[in-house]
């Protein structure tokens, strides 16, 4: 016997263990039981609880995004070597490559889609080999190759963008998993004007910025991500109408999907869909007001 408001173990094991059997109450009971089980479910979003299993299927499950992000991650960082060596694009080409492919695959696109991406990427990589061998001849002509390699890539990035929000926001549970999906869109954003930039730049004879007469391949990146950011050190300032008016859907577009998308997902992380408050699309705000 326990006072009442005083709560006891015993009595609390005893109850918890009629409820189990059925006793006391029957369907309702053993419904109740099937509900409370999944809160006792590990919190992937608890690294403590996680076991080495685990850890493995977050990082390279089939619908993990951590490999797209790292690879992201890869093809940034590398990115100056296109125009420090006369083979650079041989060198980052597999990394960016990969990084479309991965970001396709882990959204679950049709195989016709992926079809057509790997074959897109085979022309851009066959694209690749001609610019660095004109490179390595020291054929100077050779803008028009970059400027169509670097759009076909851009286009690319802005379709694989989409999928991988929709992918992101298709999860039952917010997890990891889906922040690094919501990080990886965002780096894609940033990719994406590098070539943008790349290729206004080989059109316009490489005269893009007013600090520099030849950019390389990290100006673009490093302007894109200084941007995407809104930093803006001003070291690099655009000298064409078409770079001016990317910077500017740049800069609005990194920040608006950083405070709404990623930061949903940061606000969420750790709950399931059904534990999302959701408003039924067909209420009547109106006739709430009319009450009022």
């Amino acid at each position: 016997m326990t006072r009442p408001g005083v709560f006891s173990p015993v009595s609390h094991s005893i109850q918890a263990a009629s409820n189990f059997s059925g006793s006391g109450g029957g369907g309702p009971a053993d419904m109740s039981i099937t509900r409370r089980v999944a809160t006792y479910a590990p919190d992937m979003t608890d690294p403590s609880k996680l076991s080495s299993s685990n850890w493995k299927t977050i990082l390279f499950g089939r619908d993990s995004f951590f490999p797209v992000l790292f690879l992201a991650i890869a093809t940034i960082l590398i990115s100056p070597m296109i125009d420090e060596y006369h083979f650079g694009f041989l060198v980052v080409y597999p990394a960016s490559a990969l990084l479309v492919i991965l970001a396709y695959h882990r959204s679950r696109v049709s195989k016709r889609t992926m079809t057509t991406v790997t074959i897109l990427l085979i022309v851009v990589g066959v694209m690749a080999v001609i610019t660095s061998i004109a490179r390595f001849v020291d054929y100077s002509e050779d803008r028009h190759l970059v400027a169509l390699s670097s759009a076909m890539f851009a286009v690319l990035i802005a379709c694989a963008f989409p999928i991988v929000v929709r992918r992101a926001f298709q999860h039952e549970r917010v997890t990891l998993n889906t922040l690094a999906a919501g990080i990886t869109a965002y780096l894609l954003i940033g990719i994406f004007f590098a070539s943008l930039y790349r290729c206004d730049s080989a059109l316009q004879h490489y005269q893009i910025f007013h600090q520099t007469l030849r950019p390389n391949a990290g100006d673009y990146t490093y302007f894109s991500f200084i941007t995407l950011t809104t930093v803006g050190f001003g070291d690099l300032t655009p000298a064409t109408e078409f770079a001016r008016t990317l910077a500017i859907f740049e800069a609005i577009l990194g920040q608006v999907f950083l405070v709404t998308a990623v930061a949903r997902i940061v606000s969420l992380l750790g709950s399931e869909k059904s534990d999302v408050p959701r408003l039924d699309a067909r209420h009547d705000f109106t006739q709430q007001e009319e009450s009022d």
